[in-house]
């Protein structure tokens, strides 16, 4: 009886597999395998970022790929999407603020590494939150799957990513007193918790 009750379940288990992976058309499969490669070049870029003694120039080795992920998924939504007037325009908004982001930090970057403040103590303090942060982050990227609706799977993919790169952005503000780089984090997270508040809204909308 268990035997046949199991063989029932595994039965019920595949048809409802197969219905799901059904509904995924081609263009639905492109963006996830897209979206995958996007993950794990943002996953090498920032767990092989270099450690080096000062925390301010940690978090620009490390947020610089994952702005890069930003872009590369936004663009990756307008190639095999962007009906949607709204999200279209966060998109766009999303790949201009974050290209312009990389530069700035690109250029913050150049400067630090000449003279690093060294401080390996507020370095493992740091540390110790970002990867817990960044763990999160991947596991609930990596969750992600296809449901048919390129729109919903990027905002259910964006949300998250976002929401680490503010809790990234708070924890090196315990940490560094560069004013130019308290300046950008500032503004950044103010910048993307409003773009969270906006994706949860047009989660709500879009079916």
């Amino acid at each position: 009886m268990r035997k046949r009750s199991i063989a029932v379940l595994l039965a019920f288990l595949c048809m409802f597999s197969s219905q799901v992976h059904a509904e995924i058309g081609p263009k639905e499969k492109d963006y996830y395998d897209n979206y995958r490669s996007i993950l794990q070049v943002m996953r090498e870029g920032m767990s092989e970022a270099p450690k080096t003694g000062d925390p301010s120039l940690d978090f620009l080795y490390e947020m610089i790929p994952h702005h890069e992920a930003a872009v590369s998924m936004a663009e990756n939504l307008l190639k095999y999407d962007g009906a949607n007037t709204q999200l279209k325009r966060l998109a766009d908004t999303i790949i201009k603020e974050q290209l312009n982001g990389i530069r700035q930090m690109e250029e913050l970057k150049d400067k630090l590494k000449n003279n690093p403040q060294v401080n390996k103590q507020a370095e493992a303090a740091y540390l110790q939150t970002y990867n817990n942060i960044y763990t999160s982050m991947i596991t609930q990227l990596e969750a992600a799957k296809p449901t048919g609706n390129i729109n919903r799977d990027f905002l259910t993919e964006m949300i998250p990513h976002h929401e680490a790169a503010i809790e990234m952005g708070k924890n090196i503000l315990r940490y560094t007193q560069n004013p130019e780089l308290r300046t950008m984090v500032q503004k950044m997270i103010v910048t993307q918790q409003r773009q969270v508040a906006e994706m949860n809204n047009l989660l709500k909308t879009i079916r």
